[in-house]
């Protein structure tokens, strides 16, 4: 998959604001059709990110914010399908309201895209400001893009890589790990303390081992095979610390009932999936990530509860979070 970094340098002033503009649309990087504008027009973005600031009457400070998305050099991909990707990922709820030009480009080894946004919201004048969680939240809506187009999963500046095959057995929901990876998240989402958090996960068929002796949490699949939480992707997430911050957000942010209520609806949404695999005479240990992966998962959950879950807002909904 893509990697995200910010580029930070000297940004406080309009003739760095221009250089940057005119730079990732550069002729020799980047053609037609391989750059667009949200909620500005290309090739008149400098002007366009101008007129906002003088309409708010904000001038000074930092002018733009540099992101690029870059690909590994092994990876089959397109120009197109780069900026395909990005044009998805400005859609991402923090830039909303944000001026971006975005530029492919294709003079190097590894295809990249630089984005550029004005650090003045066009709606209500507010500056930008992005915290660590939110960026995290903006990588992991990256990678999120990029499994749709079935691209090797990219961990890391160094570029540490799975290779194509070991991605195909993630898609075909033949890993473990992805599998409870999902299976935490989803008790992460939901859970109010630390037991609580055992108990959900306890209810998913796995088992739980988080002493305060011990450094790491160590989880249990229903084969047996087990798994410490530094080894879940992103690492930081998943801390103890980490998930004890969670809970005590969730306990602020949720109503309990309605989120015991939402995990019940999971569990009979995996219980509906193994029922249909029983009866088809399939055997599939990884329901969540066939849940993820499937199309037809709207259908079987609201064909057969009135209130099925829909997987596409609930992971929404915790990306806001």
């Amino acid at each position: 998959m893509a990697i995200i970094e910010t580029i930070n340098g000297r940004n406080k002033t309009y003739t760095g604001l221009r250089r940057v503009i005119e730079y990732i649309l550069r002729d020799d990087k980047t053609k037609l059709g391989l750059y667009s504008g949200y909620n500005c027009d290309a090739d008149n973005a400098y002007n366009d990110f101008v007129m906002t600031k003088r309409n708010y009457n904000k001038e000074t400070g930092r002018q733009y914010i540099h992101f690029v998305q870059s690909f590994s050099n092994r990876e089959e991909i397109k120009p197109e399908t780069a900026k395909a990707i990005v044009d998805e990922l400005v859609l991402f709820h923090k830039f909303n309201g944000f001026q971006v030009v975005y530029a492919t480009h294709t003079d190097t080894d590894n295809l990249h895209t630089h984005f550029v946004l004005n650090t003045v919201n066009l709606h209500d004048g507010m500056k930008w400001k992005m915290s660590k969680e939110e960026l995290q939240e903006l990588k992991d809506y990256s990678d999120q893009i990029c499994r749709k187009y079935n691209l090797m999963i990219t961990h890391g500046k160094k570029g540490m890589h799975l290779n194509r095959g070991e991605y195909r057995s993630k898609a075909k929901e033949r890993s473990w790990k992805y599998e409870l990876y999902l299976v935490v998240k989803e008790a992460r989402k939901y859970a109010t303390s630390r037991d609580d958090f055992i108990f959900k996960l306890n209810k998913l068929g796995y088992q739980v081992n988080w002493t305060d002796n011990r450094k790491y949490i160590t989880f249990i699949n229903p084969q047996g095979k087990k798994c410490r939480n530094r080894k879940l992707y992103p690492p930081e997430i998943f801390t103890k610390e980490a998930l004890e911050k969670r809970f005590e957000l969730n306990v602020q942010q949720q109503n309990k009932r309605i989120a015991d209520a939402k995990f019940e609806n999971l569990l009979s949404a995996i219980k509906l999936i193994e029922s249909d695999n029983s009866m088809d005479g399939s055997h599939n240990n990884y329901p969540l990530s066939s849940m993820e992966s499937t199309s037809k998962q709207d259908d079987i959950l609201n064909a057969k509860q009135n209130k099925g879950l829909n997987w596409d807002k609930e992971k929404s909904r915790d990306e806001e979070m």
